[in-house]
């Protein structure tokens, strides 16, 4: 089962704390909406507003679409529940990753949402 599997993370204290937190948000998102609270940011999260409409067409078949554009930029990417309340209007999609990897997964989600 999933929840017997051990995950043992090495790395710097900063290191080990984004590990930790993209192995939470990847585990979070298989049951269901992901919440990200303020303290989710260390200098490596971008946060975009993907209009309802446009999600499951950023999202693909099986979440196919935003693999492809994590493995292209190294980010890994979720739609997520920022705090409390909803606006029905926006997906929040968080992007994390280095500064050049979220411009340009940004780019390529903003680049989808308009055609």
């Amino acid at each position: 089962f999933e929840r017997d599997l051990i995950l043992e993370i090495r790395g710097s204290k900063l290191q080990r704390r984004r590990a930790k937190k993209y192995a939470e948000g990847v585990m979070a998102q298989r049951t269901g909406p992901v919440s990200i609270t303020e303290d989710y940011d260390d200098g490596d999260l971008t946060m975009l507003q993907v209009p309802q409409e446009a999600v499951g067409f950023v999202t693909g078949r099986a979440g196919n679409f935003l693999r492809t554009i994590e493995e292209e930029w190294g980010t890994l990417m979720f739609f997520c529940e920022v705090g409390t309340g909803r606006n029905k209007e926006y997906e929040k999609l968080a992007i994390f990753g280095s500064v050049r990897g979220r411009r340009g997964a940004e780019l390529k989600v903003l680049s989808a949402v308009e055609t």
